[in-house]
Formats: structure tokens, C-alpha cells, sequence
């Protein structure tokens, strides 16, 4: 009689457990929605108000139509920007672990809030755009935390990944540095190859901050030949506290 090889036992429970997780990706408990346990469900740090522009947290609600008095200050070239959850506990350890412990399993976790996001603000996107990494840092780091989130959300919206926008520049990373030396770390950072075959792109990657690479990737893309951007992240972090060198 045949018996399949230990190592195929192996394989097949591997995948089961990627399309359908037994326990939670944040706490391990095993009454699962999807990635997510009932409890960490309900509790997920949400921000309660957030600009309707840029997405940062914001101590009342604004207006309809009313953008944050940053935004009114120096309106960003993105159309509107999102982000899931704010970067706080439990969110920040997972999405550093995520990015810099080579945790995978993370992806298909937060894609699936991102998903959420998308039906909800999005859904005249018709193209996803991971935010792109230098050449040398994606080899030092050996992947794209912002492409493997696109990976499941394409699976999920059916858009097409554009992969002819790339960081031509290397940069330093910008925790730490003021609004000035931001604006000059990501000077001439980004650009598109050929054609733009998307009119109405959405910028993904795991944590907003300041949002200066988002404007900085949405200026590049109008110049390209959108007609508008998106901005979705996993998290949004507090921009005080990522110039105080907050590692995200």
C-alpha cells in the first residue's frame, strides 16, 4: 500500500494552515475570524477620529470635506490615505517582526485588514502599488514587506502589482530626521520605467508615519500620468514620536 512520505505530511499541512488558520497570528488563542481571535478582534487599537485626507490621528471629528490644519497647512498629493489600525501594542511588535524578523506569516494577516480598508475607501483603485525598495536594502533585507502585503490583497481585489515603479536612489532610513531633512533624503528617490498603465494607483506598505514617502511616490506617479492616489497602510504610527527615533 502506498503511504505518502512524511515530508508531504509536511507540505499539505503547511498550506492548510496558511488558507486556514487554526489560531490567532497575535496571541495564539484558537477561536479564529479569519487570522484574528474574537478578543484581539475587538480589541485592535482603531484610531476613534483621523483626517479624511491623510489618515492622521486627530483629537475631535473634523467636518465632512475638512482636512487636518497639517494638510491645510501642506496639502498632500494623494487623495485620501489609510491606515488600518495605529501603531501601538500589539500592532507594533507584530508589523516590526513582520519587517525586520523575516515573520511572513504576518502578510496574509494584515492584507486582510487591508482588504477591509479597500472595500470600504478604495474601490475605484485599478492598480496596486507596493511601495518600492532600494536594490541593496531588498537584498540585505531578502524581500519587500510591502509586496508581500500586496500579494494576498491582489488575490482579494483582483488588482494587478505595478512593478515598473522602483527606488532608483539609495536613502537613509527617516526615523529620526526633521520635516526638512526628510523632504532631502527622498529627493529624486523614486521612478517610473515606461508607461503608467494604471490611472488611479494605490500606494501600500506596512506603517505610515510623517507620510513624506507616500507624497514623495504620489507626486512621481501624477507626473507619470495618474489622475489620482491612494495611500493604504497596515498602521498608522504617531509622527512626534517616529522623530524621536521610534523604530518602525
Amino acid at each position: 500500500m502506498f503511504r505518502p512520505k512524511k515530508s508531504r505530511h509536511r507540505l499539505v499541512d503547511r498550506v492548510i494552515r496558511c488558507a486556514f488558520p487554526d489560531s490567532c497570528v497575535l496571541c495564539g488563542a484558537q477561536d479564529v475570524i479569519g487570522w484574528f481571535c474574537i478578543n484581539c478582534s475587538l480589541t485592535l487599537p482603531r484610531a476613534d477620529a483621523a483626517c479624511g485626507r491623510c489618515g492622521q490621528t486627530v483629537s475631535t471629528v473634523l467636518p465632512p470635506g475638512v482636512d487636518c490644519a497639517d494638510c491645510q497647512r501642506r496639502p498632500p498629493p494623494f487623495l485620501a490615505a489609510r491606515s488600518a489600525l495605529l501603531y501601538t501594542f500589539p500592532i507594533d511588535s507584530a508589523l516590526q517582526s513582520f519587517k525586520y524578523n523575516h515573520q511572513l506569516y504576518y502578510a496574509p494577516a494584515f492584507a486582510q485588514l487591508l482588504f477591509a480598508e479597500f472595500l470600504l475607501a478604495f474601490q475605484t483603485a485599478d492598480a496596486l502599488l507596493p511601495v518600492p525598495l532600494h536594490f541593496g536594502r531588498h537584498a540585505w533585507r531578502g524581500f519587500n514587506q510591502a509586496m508581500e502585503l500586496c500579494k494576498p490583497l491582489r488575490r482579494c481585489s483582483g488588482l494587478p502589482v505595478l512593478t515598473n515603479v522602483g527606488r532608483v536612489r539609495y536613502t537613509r532610513p527617516q526615523t529620526g530626521l526633521d520635516a526638512a531633512a526628510r523632504r532631502r533624503n527622498l529627493r529624486h528617490a523614486f521612478a517610473v520605467a515606461g508607461p503608467l498603465r494604471c490611472r488611479r494607483p494605490l500606494i501600500i506598505d506596512d506603517v505610515m508615519t510623517t507620510g513624506e514617502t507616500c507624497r514623495r511616490l504620489a507626486r512621481v506617479l501624477l507626473d507619470a500620468g495618474a489622475s489620482d492616489v491612494g495611500v493604504l497602510t497596515v498602521a498608522r504610527a504617531d509622527a512626534a514620536a517616529h522623530a524621536a527615533g521610534l523604530k518602525v
